[in-house]
């Protein structure tokens, strides 16, 4: 890899490089087509195509132990399983682990699925529906305790949604990995697709779609041919390597760690400091698939996470004054947090708590048993009441400054984001020294 012209910034002598990569590489795009990655979007994830430019950076090869401690939609994970490199990932949405989870499963026979869809088209076609939201307790069908649920769907798509999710389940007794294939494939077109929204560069947006042709069984069928046909392929030619993905917070692992094997290389991609929220995203599968059950526990999840500024979270961070987990956030971000405290305690207290669990999730990697760690991590930066936040350097330095032996010697700055000018999208790259 080459790369453009470099200028010094105060991180004790590692380069800024600007290299930059299209989005259709860098981003969830190149997911889109690609064997078993497309099978769920997740429109805030980098690509396997970049995961593949991180391994080579780090130069990462079979015999190593890769962690991704924020997995998403198990990018990095599904990436590594299928060329061959043991990988661990960490996922606090239980959504997203199950994805994940259900991602990396190649166990089923493709042959076997297309029969079972078979029979499950059947039974929708014939099966008496609910003529009304009203009707569908008498058939045993629960709407998601979601707020406003019929601003999520429509009521004849969300009938629909309902008795086809029902049909899927009946096969959990007697083929359950079967069943979580198939529910996979429904989540996979549930957003945007089935759902009154649109999705936004970030974030999902509410759209009318009371004029929309909207056929559930034909989006679903579609899905699941596709996705059948990458298990097909996947069986033929994948190695027999299989990621491991834990449902755990990743700033508090310990209950994890004896489970996870030597690690050399970090590829991962935290959330983003600018009020965005990967729990929104993922809200309707969240109630639709049952991972919640009541209504305020989205934004209770979103409390916890690295970056989570939503619901609740904005109650809580408005009042008083997040301090810094440790001398070496408050070395490195206060500045930039007292600069945004001055025009917004709130955004200031995000900024606050995003770099504080950060901190403590590098720290918490300790835990881990690692020989000779290479980490990369892919950031963006932002603007934050006029404030620029650049997120690269500040990690860069912050890995430095917590004293626990990395060296950052490199912040790659790949492109710029469609949020606006001079912010980057960035892969800092830090490595252990001692």
């Amino acid at each position: 890899m080459e790369f453009g012209t470099q200028i010094m910034l105060p991180l004790d002598d590692a380069p800024v490089a600007y290299n930059k990569i299209p989005a259709k590489l860098a981003t969830f795009k190149s997911g889109l087509a690609a064997l078993v990655h497309r099978w769920f979007r997740l429109t805030p994830s980098f690509g396997p195509d970049l995961v593949q430019t991180m391994l080579e950076k780090l130069a990462c090869g079979p015999e190593e132990r890769v962690l991704d401690p924020f997995s998403g939609a198990s990018t990095t994970l599904i990436e590594c399983q299928l060329l061959g490199i043991k990988c661990y990932g960490f996922e606090i949405n239980p959504f997203l682990h199950w994805v994940g989870q259900t991602s990396m499963n190649w166990s089923i026979e493709g042959n076997s699925l297309l029969e079972t869809l078979g029979r499950i088209s059947d039974e929708f076609k014939s099966v008496r529906k609910a003529s009304s939201i009203e009707e569908l307790a008498e058939l045993g069908l629960q709407v998601p305790p979601i707020h406003n649920p019929l601003r999520w769907w429509r009521p004849d798509v969300l009938i629909d949604l309902l008795h086809l999710r029902a049909i899927i389940d009946s096969y959990a007794a007697t083929r359950p990995n079967e069943q979580q294939f198939f529910r996979l494939a429904l989540a996979g077109v549930l957003v945007p697709d089935l759902t009154n929204v649109t999705l936004g560069k970030l974030q999902l947006h509410f759209i009318d779609r009371s004029a929309h042709q909207i056929d559930v069984l034909a989006t679903f069928e579609a899905h699941t041919r596709k996705m059948i046909m990458d298990l097909k392929v996947v069986l033929e030619n994948a190695p027999p390597v299989r990621s491991e993905l834990f449902h755990v917070d990743a700033t508090d692992i310990s209950q994890i760690a004896p489970k996870v094997e030597p690690i050399s290389c970090v590829i991962t991609s935290p959330p983003y400091p600018n009020r965005y929220s990967y729990v929104w995203n993922t809200r309707p599968h969240l109630y639709f698939f049952d991972f919640i059950t009541q209504a305020n526990e989205a934004s209770a999840l979103d409390m916890r996470t690295i970056g989570g500024t939503w619901g609740v979270a904005t109650s809580v961070l408005q009042k008083g004054v997040v301090a810094p987990l440790n001398d070496a956030v408050d070395r490195v971000v206060s500045p930039v947090i007292h600069q945004i405290r001055q025009k917004d305690n709130l955004m200031a207290n995000y900024v606050a708590k995003y770099f504080n669990l950060l901190a403590k999730q590098i720290l918490e990697m300790e835990k881990l048993p690692h020989e000779s760690l290479r980490c990369a991590y892919v950031v963006g930066n932002s603007r934050i009441k006029e404030v620029y936040v650049e997120t690269d350097v500040l990690l860069g330095r912050l890995f430095e400054e917590l004293g626990i032996g990395y060296e950052t010697t490199l912040v790659d700055r790949i492109r710029l984001r469609n949020s606006g000018k001079e912010l980057h999208e960035s892969i800092v790259y830090s490595k252990k020294t001692h």
